[in-house]
């Protein structure tokens, strides 16, 4: 092939080219310390950087996040840590008023101070940072805390801001005002106890505060000690109270000197046993009974049975008898052994003490005496006297002994409040049922009702004035509906435990605070005086303070110390964000260094192994230089050719 000098020149020139390329390539990588100016360069090392690029611009944007997040908690925690000192004064002045009396002048100076810590606890609530506010949620330019004579209103939302402080990784860097402020600490009337006596028409599924009876049986024993008899009563059936009063006497029986009632106050039933002449005894009545419970004096316990002359003398010792039956069995023993025949002893024809009779065709003539002056025992069971031909003991009025118990494992009795022994008019335990809305106002207070008078409920910026004097209020559901009926946002009902009323707010973002509105306690004898928040709780001990009401300062106490643990659980939710920021913040800082650290290796150029490239490529340069002169210095004619 024929290689004209034109081909010469082009190649040449091409190669010059290409040594110019080379080295200019590595005189800019000298100049800008990297390996790759283009994707060309390294399409693999390039993907990588893209990628460590990416990862770095990511983390500086969540470094970014966490710090303005740590900012805002730092923020909220030296705010929390304030309120709790303020709301730790306030206890103190609290406790201090409850617990000593003041004069007026004190009394006003602690409220004005409890209304200058609740200023400062409003401007806290209504801090900005940067003309944001911090507690109002999204709503960052409207003021949260609005502030009336009767409470206040939470103005903001309950947006939460959440900061990406990595990936997938969300914080919620705020706190709402709204549940800092004005979360429900405690509903109003939840330990109330309206004290519901007991009536007829009670059910007995509501007695013991709605858990009722055992009437899966229905069964329990009522034991007479002076006759020894044993009644089993029967209530499964029975549906109301009046049902059990009724077939408890009925199965009892009319001669069996007992009977169950109403306790008058209260909410109990009574057992009521019958005194006197109708009690009767048997062989099984304890002589400790005898005589209205005084019993008969064994110390020693002898008396005699005699002939006038003395010829028959038998001497009878009870000291160790302990039933009327025991008495008997020592007068015959007695008898026998002394010889002395036909003289029965047992029951008078009333049922209601001893007899002797001397059955012999010719009368022994017996007298039966104490065997000495100071001696009653003869006396004490009635016998004193002559046998002639009978002695009809007197009454010898055995007190009433009853043994009230279950029967195996059944709870009946003691469900009923009826066990124990009775000798007496017994009022058995409180059986309280719970109460309902059909519960009568007037069966409260156990069964002594309540004067109501007034009620002044605030919630927020509203106030209703409730009176509950009005007799046309009869049951619990009616007072129920005149509360709810306020036109608040508020719901009353019965409470969890069954025993009084309780009022709960139906919205989350005002203040609810219950107070008498005259000179009665209605709200103290309702149980649901006092306020569910922290911000209610000030506004009413203020009042309670300038009102003397040192009950009210003492039960708002309770009040103080859940906004104390309150505020120590929203700072741990606030110290719990922090450690979880800066944790992360410390895993990012030591990522980013190692990421920087592997770009670098991949981006920075090798600047010992470019020196030497920079050398070669300039050497081959100036080589194809010296080359390409050599070759061109042809003149324009040999070109030509």
């Amino acid at each position: 092939m024929r290689i004209s000098t034109g081909m010469i020149y082009d190649k040449t020139t091409f190669n010059l080219s290409r040594n110019i390329e080379r080295l200019m390539n590595v005189q800019g990588r000298m100049s800008s310390g990297r390996r790759i100016e283009t994707p060309s360069d390294d399409p693999i090392g390039t993907h990588h950087d893209l990628n460590y690029r990416a990862r770095l611009t990511d983390m500086a944007q969540y470094l970014s996040s966490i710090n303005q997040g740590r900012g805002w908690m730092t923020s909220y925690d030296e705010d929390l840590g304030d309120l709790k000192d303020m709301y730790s004064s306030v206890k103190e002045i609290a406790v201090t008023m409850a617990n000593d009396t003041y004069d007026a002048t004190a009394r006003e100076g602690a409220a004005n101070e409890v209304e200058s810590i609740l200023e400062q606890v409003l401007q806290l609530a209504n801090r900005d940072v940067d003309g944001r506010y911090v507690f109002s949620g999204h709503k960052t330019r409207t003021k949260p805390m609005e502030a009336s004579a009767n409470g206040v209103v939470y103005r903001g939302d309950r947006g939460l801001i959440d900061l990406e402080i990595d990936a997938g990784s969300r914080v919620i860097s705020n706190l709402i005002g709204e549940e800092v402020f004005l979360k429900q600490l405690t509903v109003l009337g939840k330990e109330s106890d309206l004290m519901a006596g007991l009536s007829g028409v009670t059910l007995v599924s509501d007695l013991n505060g709605g858990t009722g009876i055992d009437q899966a049986v229905g069964t329990f024993e009522v034991y007479d000690a002076n006759r020894g008899v044993t009644y089993t009563i029967d209530v499964s059936g029975a549906a109301t109270v009046a049902d059990v009063v009724n077939t408890i006497n009925t199965q009892i029986g009319a001669a069996g000197n007992l009977s169950v009632a109403i306790a008058q106050a209260g909410a109990s039933l009574q057992w009521e046993p019958v005194t006197g002449t109708t009690n009767s005894v048997t062989m099984s009545t304890p002589l400790d009974n005898l005589n209205a419970g005084n019993g008969v004096d064994r110390q020693p316990g002898t008396f005699v049975i005699r002939t006038t002359d003395s010829s028959i003398m038998v001497e009878v010792d009870i000291s160790g008898a302990s039933t009327v039956g025991d008495v008997i069995t020592a007068i015959e023993n007695a008898l026998t052994a002394q010889g002395v025949a036909g003289i029965s002893v047992g029951l008078n024809a009333d049922g209601n003490g001893l007899a002797l009779r001397d059955t012999n065709a010719v009368p022994l003539g017996l007298v039966v005496e104490d065997s000495a002056p100071d001696r009653s025992t003869a006396a004490d069971l009635g016998l004193a006297g002559y046998i002639a031909p009978e002695i009809q003991g007197r009454d010898l009025a055995p007190r009433p002994d009853f043994i009230v118990r279950d029967i195996a494992a059944q709870t009946t009795a003691a469900d009923l409040g009826l066990t124990g022994s009775i000798r007496f008019t017994t009022v058995g335990q409180s059986i309280r049922p719970r109460v309902t809305v059909d519960t009568v106002l007037a069966s409260l207070n156990n069964k002594a009702g309540f004067q109501f008078g007034q009620l002044k409920i605030s919630q927020g910026d509203q106030t209703a004035i409730i009176d509950l004097g009005n007799p046309s209020l009869v049951t619990v559901g009616d007072l129920l509906e005149a509360i709810n009926g306020s036109g608040l946002e508020i719901t009353a009902s019965i409470n969890s435990g069954g025993t009084g009323i309780q009022v709960v707010p139906t919205v989350s973002n005002k203040t609810l605070i219950i107070e008498n509105n005259d000179d009665r306690q209605t709200a103290q004898e309702l149980g649901i005086i006092g306020s569910s928040d922290m911000l209610g709780t000030l506004m009413l001990l203020i009042n309670g303070l300038r009102n003397d009401d040192r009950a009210l300062a003492e039960h708002l106490i309770g009040n103080l110390d859940l906004s104390m643990d309150e505020l120590l659980a929203s700072r741990a939710t606030v110290g719990a964000r922090m450690i979880r920021m800066d944790t992360t913040q410390t895993r990012l800082e030591a990522s980013k260094i190692n990421l920087t650290r592997m770009q670098s290796e991949v981006e920075d150029a090798d600047i010992v192994d470019l020196v030497n490239r920079l050398a070669r490529e300039e050497n081959l340069y100036q080589a194809a230089l010296v080359a390409g002169s050599k070759i061109m210095q042809q003149s324009l004619v040999d070109f030509l050719q």
